[in-house]
Order: C-alpha cells, then sequence, then structure tokens
C-alpha cells in the first residue's frame, strides 16, 4: 500500500469520526428553552383608584428588523433550498406579522420572536441536511476514484482532495457554517474535476493502445517482420514500454511513448507494404527481363514470313541509366497528433472525390494477334518492359505490373514464332519433298505428326499444306 493510499485511509477515518459525531447534535446553534418558575398569584380586583390607562406600545422596526434578519440568514445557508416547505411557511408568517404589526403590536410582537425561534431552528436543520449531503456526496465521489485507482495515477490531486475535505470537517467542528459549506464544494469540485479528466486520460490511452495494435496488426499483414523487420520490432519494443509505464501508473510517459509507438508501427506498416509490393514487382521484372534476354537470341518470322533474325538484347543497360529506386526509404511523413492529456485541474468543459482511377494501358497496336498484328512482337515487349520500368520508379506497383504482364503476353507471341533453322523445298522424283516428309527428317523433328508446326509457322506463305513448292525456304520453329 502506497503512503498517499495510506494517508487517504487515515483522513478518511478522522472525516468520518469528524463529520458523523456532528450528525448526533441537536442541531447547530439552536437556542435551549428556558424554564420560567412563576409563583402561584391570587387575582385581586382593582380597586377604583387603581384603574389605569393602559399605553400599547408601538411594533418598532428594529422588531422587524432582527426577524428578517434571522430568515434571511436561515435563506442564505440555502433553506429555501433544502427545507423548502418549511422556509415558505416561516416567510409567510413573517409576513403576517408585520402585518398584524398596525392592528395589534403586542401580538405581532409574540409572532416575530416564534419567527425568530423558528428560523433559528431551521437555519441548523439546514445546515445539518447540508452537511449529510456532502459527506455522502464526498463519499460516494471518492469510492469512483478509487475504483479508477486516482490514488495511483495522480496521488497529488487526490491527495488535495483530502486535504479539502478535512478542511471541511474542521470547519464544520468550530461552526463556521459559511466556511464550512465553501470548502465542501471545493472538495466536491475537486473530486468531480479530478475523476472526468482522469477519465479522459485513461481513454485516451486506450485509444492509444489500440491504434497501435491494429497498426502493428495491419504491418504483420504486410509480412513486416520479413519486409520491415527493424522498423516492426521497434514498434513493439516502445508499445511493450508504453504499456509498462501505464502498469505502473504513470499516465503521462504512457501517453508520449505509446503516440510513439503509434508512430512507429504506421512506420512499419507502410515500409512493409511497400516493400512487399516493390518485391513483386522486381520479381516479375527481372522474370520478363531474362524472357526478352533469352528470345532476343532467337531468330524468329514476322508475320509476314520473314525471318527475323537474332538481336541480343540486354535490360541492364536500361536499368543502369535508370536505376530501380528503393521506395521505401520514405514513407512520407507520419502525421500522428501528439500526446495531449487533459490537465487534471482543468475546469470540466469516403472516400475522395479526387481519386484518379486505375491506369489501364490500352495502347494501339499491342493487342496480340498474329493474324492481324504486323509489329515486331519482341520490340513491343521491350517497350512495354521500359514503360513498366519507369512506372515501377514512381512507386506505380499495379500499373508497372500491367506493363511486364502485357511484355510477357508479346514475349510469348514471339517464342511461338521462334525458328530454329530454315528448310529449302527440294523436288525429287521418288518422295518429293511435302510437309509430312519434312517433319520426319532426323534433323527437323524426326516425327512427321508434327508438320502441323512447320505449316503454322510459315503459314503466310504456304496457302495450303498439301501445296509446297521447290525453292520455298520454311521457318523450322524448335521442337
Amino acid at each position: 500500500m502506497s503512503n498517499s493510499h495510506r494517508i487517504g485511509l487515515l483522513s478518511l477515518s478522522i472525516l468520518m469520526v469528524i463529520l458523523l459525531g456532528l450528525a448526533g447534535c441537536k442541531s447547530i446553534e439552536e437556542p435551549e428553552e428556558e424554564t420560567v418558575v412563576q409563583e402561584p398569584t391570587v387575582e385581586q380586583e382593582p380597586t377604583e383608584s387603581q384603574v389605569v390607562e393602559v399605553v400599547v406600545k408601538p411594533l418598532s422596526d428594529e422588531e422587524i428588523e432582527a426577524a428578517t434578519a434571522a430568515v434571511q440568514r436561515a435563506n442564505l445557508v440555502g433553506a429555501g433550498r433544502y427545507l423548502p416547505t418549511d422556509y415558505r411557511n416561516l416567510v409567510d408568517k413573517l409576513n403576517s406579522s408585520i402585518a398584524l404589526g398596525d392592528s395589534d403590536p403586542d401580538t405581532a410582537r409574540t409572532q416575530l420572536q416564534d419567527v425568530i425561534s423558528e428560523a433559528d431552528s431551521l437555519y441548523g436543520r439546514t445546515v445539518i441536511v447540508r452537511r449529510d449531503e456532502y459527506i455522502t456526496k464526498y463519499f460516494r465521489a471518492d469510492r469512483a476514484l478509487l475504483r479508477i485507482e486516482a490514488e495511483k495515477f495522480a496521488p497529488s490531486e487526490y491527495s488535495n482532495t483530502q486535504r479539502l475535505a478535512l478542511a471541511a470537517a474542521e470547519h464544520y467542528k468550530a461552526g463556521d457554517i459559511s466556511s464550512a459549506i465553501a470548502r465542501a464544494n471545493e472538495t466536491i469540485s475537486a473530486q468531480a474535476r479530478l475523476y472526468y479528466n482522469l477519465v479522459d486520460n485513461i481513454r485516451y490511452i486506450e485509444i492509444l493502445k489500440r491504434d497501435t495494435e491494429n497498426y502493428l496488426s495491419d504491418a504483420e499483414d504486410n509480412e513486416a517482420f520479413t519486409y520491415a523487420p527493424e522498423e516492426l520490432d521497434e514498434a513493439n519494443r516502445l508499445y511493450e514500454e508504453g504499456l509498462f509505464m501505464y502498469d505502473n501508473y504513470n499516465i503521462e510517459t504512457a501517453a508520449l511513448i505509446l503516440t510513439e509507438a503509434k508512430r512507429q508501427s504506421v512506420v512499419a506498416a507502410r515500409t512493409s507494404a511497400i516493400r512487399k509490393k516493390q518485391f513483386e514487382t522486381d520479381a516479375l521484372l527481372t522474370l520478363v527481363q531474362k524472357r526478352i534476354e533469352a528470345a532476343s537470341t532467337h531468330s524468329a518470322v514476322d508475320s509476314q514470313g520473314a525471318v527475323i533474325e537474332p538481336s541480343p538484347w540486354d535490360g541492364s543497360a536500361y536499368i543502369a541509366a535508370n536505376p530501380l529506386v528503393d521506395l521505401s526509404t520514405d514513407v512520407g511523413s507520419v502525421d500522428i497528433e501528439e500526446a495531449v492529456l487533459r490537465d487534471l485541474d482543468e475546469p470540466l468543459r469516403d472516400k475522395p472525390d479526387d481519386i484518379p482511377e486505375d491506369i489501364l494501358i490500352e495502347e494501339e497496336g499491342t493487342q496480340v494477334n498474329a493474324d492481324d498484328q504486323t509489329a515486331d512482337y519482341l520490340e513491343l515487349a521491350k517497350n512495354l518492359w521500359e514503360q513498366g520500368v519507369t512506372a515501377r520508379n514512381k512507386g506505380e506497383f499495379e500499373v508497372a505490373n500491367d506493363y511486364f504482364e502485357q511484355a510477357r503476353a508479346y514475349v510469348d507471341m514471339f517464342e511461338s514464332n521462334l525458328v530454329s533453322k530454315t528448310y529449302t523445298v527440294v523436288y525429287r522424283e521418288v518422295a518429293t519433298d511435302c510437309l509430312w516428309r519434312i517433319a520426319e527428317r532426323v534433323e527437323i523433328f524426326d516425327n512427321p505428326f508434327m508438320w502441323p508446326k512447320i505449316w503454322r509457322a510459315n503459314r503466310k506463305i504456304i496457302q495450303n499444306p498439301d501445296l509446297i513448292y521447290p525453292g520455298q525456304v520454311l521457318a523450322i520453329p524448335p521442337r
């Protein structure tokens, strides 16, 4: 148990003794009634000489002011609020007594004395009611503060509420009611401020924890343990440190550290997302590059049947002129709202329209159609690959991937027209050349049933597969 908690419990005990001890009092400043013993008298008829004229003394302003002051005193302590019926009756009695002053001053005078006595009693009863209400409010608020461990999160502020409570109790004990009420109100206000501000701060810490956990989850979904391990480790370290500070009731330091943990978890999530996309795009970039490089070393026939001689190409030259940028080194500014906790003594108080649509690659002449396309497939593949590299360096990974995929499609088309060698058709008296016999040759396919492959590779010059002519140079595709 902490020292502040021991002090709190001790203070509560003292408060209970002082305040609850007062509860047995009859009233505060309630006047005692005096018992007057009168001797019995024998009534005698006055003699004629004894009959004198009785002079009635009029009701004085001082007498009226004294009664009015007593009623006002009860009102100032709160009788009109806490005992409204008794207070209204008292005011009515005061007014009727004053009105009676002109016609029957003696009766009025007696009634005004009763008003003063009742006002004093009402004053005392009101003080007791207010004191009891204060005690109830104080202990209810104190229990609420203890439930949120205010004595640990804010020991100084919590101790202050108990000091104020003790001061109020001392004033009640001394009979200084106005000071007691002022201190009681101050105590309740201090408790309310501490409770609501501390609850807000605890809620803010919980929001920081939740946000950090969500971003850490995003980072893990993006495989940050593979693509951004250092950033992920730092975010987890800060998160654990923030939780440790919070568990040890250091709420201000916990808020600062958890804010930094939230920022670092965003960095880890963004970095891993970029690196993952970058890695996948670069893998596709390299794959298509190697396909184009390999295809460029082979001969092929174009759509007119002409043989395209090999023209070796090296994509590394383009990469050297346009180096691949590591886009994960700059994830942009991470704007996280700085930790701003409420002062514990503070008074109580679509999607964007401009998002562009996905860029579609619909350049003229990029549709792969073997019958209609007259362009150089491999050259188209190279151009698309270069455009993909440019998009990739801009961070437009999806666009880059589309370029690389189309480049790969053109490589596939080019490879379907590869030529491993050529063969010139020969006329013979016996067993003259036909596609069947050419495919059957050992140096060609060694399989006559593969003759359609020769026909497809030369369909621009062979209108009818049954009719080929001596001197025709046929492109022989790879086996």
